[in-house]
């Protein structure tokens, strides 16, 4: 690991390691530092993730895991780097579970809504139906797409006869859905 260390102490800093002594351990962290960066740096290069985070990660999960000793540097290293890889596919995997989901909620949040709506115009509909003429051919005709204007000319009314009728006729939709 360290050129300027011996055996005996580099075998003492491993030891040291494998049971989470925290300067064996930031020993460890600062010699691969640079090195996992710069792999998790071009991993992560097209996410929101920050290299130093992810390695930081990498760190953290291995303290934790008590149960996972070396018997040499190199299997650490190789251990880190590997962590870093398995690390990023589960991210991408979850970035593709939550855009699935996420293009299935949309879709679900659409049908629902498109069931909602229908339901509400064929109700509405049936309540144009009973509104007494000309209140019901204003509110038919508006209901269809048609401007007042055009309303205006089909019934052969004035503009503000279309406009009088067509209030008077939501005042009767308005009474009937508030019983």
């Amino acid at each position: 690991m360290d050129p300027c260390r011996n055996d005996d102490e580099l075998t003492v800093l491993l030891t040291r390691f494998n049971r989470r002594d925290t300067s064996a351990f930031t020993s460890v962290y600062m010699k691969y530092f640079t090195e996992l960066h710069t792999y998790a740096r071009r991993l992560y290069a097209t996410t929101s993730m920050e290299p130093d985070d992810v390695v930081q990660d990498v760190f953290c999960n291995l303290w934790e895991r008590t149960d996972i000793t070396f018997d040499s540097f190199l299997k650490i290293k190789a251990f880190l780097f590997v962590a870093i890889k398995n690390g990023y596919r589960n991210y991408v995997n979850h970035l593709e579970v939550e855009r699935k989901y996420k293009s299935v909620a949309e879709l679900n949040s659409g049908f629902e809504n498109d069931i909602v709506e229908s339901e509400l115009g064929a109700s509405l509909l049936e309540y144009v139906e009973r509104i007494p003429d000309p209140g019901g051919k204003v509110m038919k005709l508006y209901l269809s797409g048609f401007e007042a204007e055009e309303i205006a000319e089909k019934l052969r009314m004035s503009i503000r006869t279309v406009y009088n009728t067509k209030h008077r006729a939501i005042g009767m939709l308005k009474g009937w859905f508030r019983k």
